[in-house]
């Protein structure tokens, strides 16, 4: 059994589901598909392993998330949301854009991924871009790739690379941090070789464009 709040309250009941540390963790890294059960373990330093199970169990439980197999040539089981643990997506893209005002205070050695930074990208998403036509890019980070499609007012992000991309990104998570939060522009970007670009480069300022990110120093 495990703990609850026993309150006739949506947030109380919210809370009984995904309010143990590391569980809206876990939900945040399903938000761009599926992982095998080592794949969320490096995922996520700091986790044992113990905890890890227990909180894939609960979760599971809950109805949150789900194992499937998958198909052969790949094999294996993966951990995936189920559609009421995808209703959750905004709800933690909103803690996420809350939350990136008090990142100021974090301390000065911390952990990074390339997923948690690609999270971001659709928490800060600014639906009021709108693309002409759909659009798929290929960003190459530091843990792997990854697929951005756009259309008309809305975005997509997933993890992998697309069958086919408009442009490929190549750079590090930090220097992508670095121009999605103003402090590398595009052409010193390319000038300075913090990125590389593969296919039509009409397309990247067009990419920066779809995202809202804080300035640096108002994320404090």
């Amino acid at each position: 059994m495990t703990r609850s709040y026993a309150q006739l309250c949506g947030i109380a009941a919210a809370l009984d589901v995904i309010g143990d540390r590391w569980a809206p963790l876990v939900v945040r890294d399903l938000l761009l598909g599926p992982l095998r059960f080592s794949d969320l373990a490096t995922g996520l330093p700091g986790i044992g392993t113990n905890t890890l199970t227990a909180r894939l169990k609960h979760l599971e439980t809950a109805g949150v998330i789900q194992r499937r197999l998958l198909p052969l040539p790949d094999g294996g089981t993966v951990y995936d949301l189920t559609a009421y643990g995808r209703e959750l997506e905004p709800i933690l893209l909103a803690l996420g854009r809350w939350g990136a005002k008090s990142m100021g205070q974090l301390p000065a050695s911390v952990a990074s991924r390339s997923r948690w930074l690609v999270a971001a990208m659709l928490a800060f998403h600014d639906d009021s871009q709108r693309v002409r036509r759909p659009t798929t890019w290929e960003l190459r980070l530091t843990d792997g790739p990854f697929t951005v499609h756009a259309r008309g007012a809305s975005l997509t992000v997933a993890a992998g690379a697309p069958e086919n991309a408009g442009l490929v990104v190549t750079t590090t998570d930090e220097d992508l941090h670095r121009l999605l939060t103003h402090q590398l522009t595009a052409t010193e970007a390319l000038a300075t070789g913090a990125i590389s670009l593969e296919g039509d480069t009409s397309m990247f300022p067009r990419l920066l464009e779809l995202f809202a990110f804080p300035a640096l120093e108002a994320a404090v």
